[in-house]
């Protein structure tokens, strides 16, 4: 069995603030390390599950999409990153070949209080994704993909609002709290030599219980999805320029929306918002 681990840094052991996930940030060399050490507690306990290859793929949006210290992560994995993959970015090696998909680090969705750095997509640019009307998070999106599948979500690991966010959707899944949110950027937080233990052990269980069958796939999202994607600001002339050469696209006062049929390309739409706003960018 495949399992494909996304791993982003928002929900990191014992990370709460936004300079300790920026490359500018005090700690964020060591930070980089946390981070691969959650990876590779899921990884270590995808393996123990009975996974035969396990795929990480990055999601932080810093640095170009790479951010896990290769020189430390499990050899026994494979990891996608970079910027520019095909399909939706953060999804490329998710697939009906993949077994099991299990969240590392994810945080709550945009407007979330008091989710940890919660956000969805660009916390700059966006107030709030909604998909069919409902508040949607990251998370949220890839398992609605991952339900597209017929890949069934597992884990998530990060603070107890991501958890309970998920859990919405997909109450089976294993949640590993890291952290407790006390604001968007303060937390009760749990020491990562600690914390890895208990990522290793959840995963083990996901693995196990998609290996026997045990977990559902998540099919409740009626297709096509309504996506709206509101804007913090007002969209400047070079956003609503490009928006007007695509007919896929609709405008209303700050929200944007599109309708699409599956969510790989709804996921790639949603990304584009977040750097449209430059001169003759169409392409996405």
């Amino acid at each position: 069995m495949k399992a494909f681990i996304s791993v982003d840094m928002e929900g990191i052991s014992g990370l709460v603030r936004w300079a300790d996930v920026v490359t500018n940030g005090l700690d964020f060399a060591r930070n980089r390390r946390f981070m691969t050490n959650d990876a590779n507690a899921a990884i270590a306990g995808a393996f123990d599950g009975g996974a035969t290859e396990v795929v990480v793929e990055e999601n932080h949006g810093i640095e170009e999409l790479c951010d896990l210290l290769l020189d430390e992560i499990d050899p026994r994995c494979r990891v996608v990153r970079g910027a520019g993959r095909p399909t939706a970015t953060t999804m490329a090696a998710l697939d009906a070949s993949v077994g099991v998909v299990l969240f590392v680090g994810h945080h709550a969705r945009a407007g979330s209080r008091p989710g940890i750095m919660a956000h969805t997509v660009s916390y700059q640019q966006f107030k709030a994704v909604r998909v069919n009307g409902r508040d949607c998070g990251e998370a949220e999106i890839f398992t609605i993909r991952a339900g597209e599948l017929g890949v069934p979500a597992g884990m998530i690991s990060g603070d107890q609002v991501v958890i309970g966010q998920l859990r919405e959707r997909a109450p089976w899944v294993e949640g590993v709290e890291v952290k407790r949110a006390l604001s968007n950027v303060a937390g009760d937080v749990i020491p990562p030599a600690q914390t890895a233990a208990m990522i290793r052990v959840a995963s083990r269980r996901a693995v196990e219980r998609a290996r026997a069958g045990d977990l559902f796939v998540y099919r409740d999202e009626p297709s096509p999805y309504r996506i709206e994607v509101e804007l913090r600001h007002d969209p400047g002339q070079e956003l609503l320029d490009n928006l007007s050469k695509l007919s896929e696209f609709q405008v209303n006062g700050r929200t944007v929306c599109t309708e699409t049929g599956d969510m790989d390309l709804g996921f790639r739409r949603i990304a584009y918002l977040g750097y449209a706003n430059q001169p003759g960018v169409l392409r996405y």
